[in-house]
């Protein structure tokens, strides 16, 4: 994805309707809600991925 389709899409109004439909079984749905809700700390290697990448995109 080019920079500019990365802006694009950050403009974009995305709408539940236009995502497809998922199955999940109710565990896997507390699983779901309990990462929206109580996400992990970002660990330094998800850090240094994030900076290389925006580095690398000049985002």
């Amino acid at each position: 994805m080019t920079k500019d389709e990365i802006g694009s899409a950050r403009r974009e109004k995305l709408h539940v309707e236009d995502a497809p439909d998922l199955n999940l079984s109710v565990n896997d749905l507390k699983v779901f809600v309990e990462a929206l809700t109580n996400p992990r700390p970002v660990n330094d290697r998800l850090k240094d991925t994030v900076r290389r990448y925006r580095q690398a995109t000049g985002v």
